[in-house]
């Protein structure tokens, strides 16, 4: 028995480049799909670029994979998911790394209204999707299930089966405890008591749509008239969500309801407020989704900044799940119209979920900037973006450095940019750029020790037999990212949302000095370590 158990314990640290957990939530959830096939579209109002999303938004459903993808571990081939941007693999994991850099998380989503209607889509290799979900670097999978385009069906008793599937098995390759994401995208009225599936001891059961929404039943199946949630109880797919909940609702990370298409019931937390019921008992996120005007099917309501707005209000301050990070989803980031952007309802959400005030926040919804990516990013081959030392990329004299706080390496120092940084503008000659601290691994610069730069007694870092221990001393605070870089340039680890200790298995690093970057409450700390 001693035997297996330690083979297994070897297994499991040859595997793991660290000791696993969750993914950790750190901020309300303002999260956004983006259709791969939106790359081509061409606007003057927004960029169309997946890599160039900003970080208000923190969380993107990248639409859509097939169920049935076909993919070759290792290979960047991309032509057999379904995925449909105009670049190979190795140019969407740069976008992936890219808004990974700047605390973006980019979530696969697979289905969708289209890739649902064969059979053959029910023929789901588990195992491929998570290689492609390795390969790329997304943080999970959003399971959109629209069995044959639409949710007419999807309370059956075999699709509610399927839903319970894809969650089970996927999350079984998947584990929780490694960091993935399980995210699912159900109707906005899944929650809800309804005809087929319901639950008795919920407050939202069927047996109480009279006196939850004040109404009578005269609307109950006319969802085209304006009413106070009385129609959200008659749809087929009202409480289909309920038994996959009460099945796997422990194994599921987020779910995102699709709280648009349901009709001209103006109340829209009553959607909310069903699945919170069920958060409190399996402890997931959700988030609500709400629509750039107009709605495919109607229009019978419309999303405006300010409804928006109260519903990320009402969400903040749900008294069962204050500080839950629950959030805002959107369909879809690109679409424009006359009531705002996507953008534009995202900053919306992301402000008031983070405590701006609703009418402060309406009034700035077009107060933000869209950077253009400038490369750094690392695709297929490891050793690609520009050179780094301590941590930070070389400054180039040709490139503007238009986000503030932005850390480049020059001539053995760190310095980071109080504004917009013009071309030419070189740290040491332009009060733009402020020291942060020296840097002895540069070309020409003394020193290989493993001197600390700005660690004080916050952290340490030491070799501990076969692990690269990094330790954080404060009971206050987390790390929000841990980098080991090599002397060369080359990033070899990352993770991020890490709480007070990070140990590296030390078999995956050569004989070597290594750079141990760590962001610490947005203060970015850097030691050298020797490795033998």
């Amino acid at each position: 028995m001693k035997k297996i158990y330690y083979l297994l314990l070897m297994f499991l640290t040859l595997s793991n480049f660290v000791y696993p957990q969750a993914h950790n939530f750190n901020s309300p959830i303002v999260l956004a799909y983006f259709p791969s096939y939106s790359e081509t579209w061409a606007t003057t109002s927004q960029n169309s670029k997946l890599r160039e999303i900003p970080s208000f938004v923190n969380y993107v459903f990248l639409a859509f994979a097939k169920p049935n993808l076909t993919y070759t571990k290792n290979s960047f081939n991309i032509s057999g998911t379904g995925i449909e941007v105009p670049y190979d693999g190795c140019a969407l994991k740069e976008s992936v790394a890219a808004l990974k850099a700047k605390g973006v998380n980019v979530i696969l989503s697979i289905g969708g209204e289209t890739y649902w209607n064969t059979a053959d889509a029910y023929n789901i290799n588990y195992q491929q999707i998570k290689d492609l979900v390795d390969d790329i670097g997304f943080v999970g999978i959003d399971w959109d299930f629209e069995p044959n385009g639409s949710f007419a069906q999807i309370g059956s008793a075999t699709n509610v089966q399927h839903f319970k599937d894809f969650i089970t098995n996927s999350r079984a390759l998947m584990p929780k405890n490694q960091g993935y994401i399980i995210a699912c995208a159900p109707s906005g009225v899944g929650a809800l008591g309804g005809q087929i599936n319901d639950d008795t001891s919920s407050p939202y059961k069927y047996a109480n749509r009279n006196s939850l929404t004040g109404e009578t039943d005269t609307n109950l199946y006319n969802a085209t008239t304006p009413n106070n949630g009385i129609s959200l109880f008659g749809f087929g797919a009202t409480g289909h969500m309920i038994p996959v909940i009460q099945a796997v609702g422990d194994k599921i990370d987020i779910i995102a309801f699709q709280g648009y298409n349901v009709g001209a019931s103006t109340n829209r937390s009553i959607m909310y407020d069903s699945f919170a019921h069920y958060a409190e008992t399996y402890g997931f996120k959700v988030v609500a989704g709400v629509h750039v005007p107009n709605e495919p099917w109607g229009p019978y309501y419309t999303y405006s900044h300010q409804s928006v707005a109260d519903l990320a209000y009402h969400i903040k301050n749900y008294p069962q799940r204050v500080g839950d990070k629950d959030g805002i989803m959107l369909w879809q980031l690109l679409m424009t119209s006359a009531a705002g952007t996507g953008y534009t309802f995202m900053n919306v959400s992301s402000q008031v979920l983070n405590g701006t005030p609703v009418a402060t926040a309406v009034a700035n919804a077009s107060s933000y900037s869209l950077a253009t990516y400038t490369g750094g990013a690392i695709g297929c081959d490891p050793g690609t973006g520009p050179t780094t030392y301590c941590g930070a990329q070389s400054y180039v004299a040709t490139q503007s450095y238009p986000t503030a706080n932005t850390q480049v390496y020059y001539n053995c120092k760190i310095w980071k940019n109080g504004w917009w940084a013009n071309s030419n503008e070189v740290p040491g000659s332009n009060p733009v750029w402020t020291v942060v601290s020296d840097c002895n691994s540069g070309p020409g610069c003394a020193g290989l020790g493993s001197e600390d730069f700005g660690l004080d007694d916050l952290m340490s870092v030491f070799n501990d037999q076969n692990e690269l221990v990094v330790k954080l001393n404060s009971p206050n605070l987390d790390f929000e990212k841990i980098e080991i870089i090599t002397l060369q340039g080359r990033k070899i680890f990352e993770k991020r949302n890490i709480q007070k200790e990070c140990r590296v298995n030390k078999l995956n690093m050569t004989t070597g000095v290594y750079v141990v970057k760590c962001t610490v409450n947005a203060n970015v700390y850097v030691k050298k370590i020797s490795i033998e």
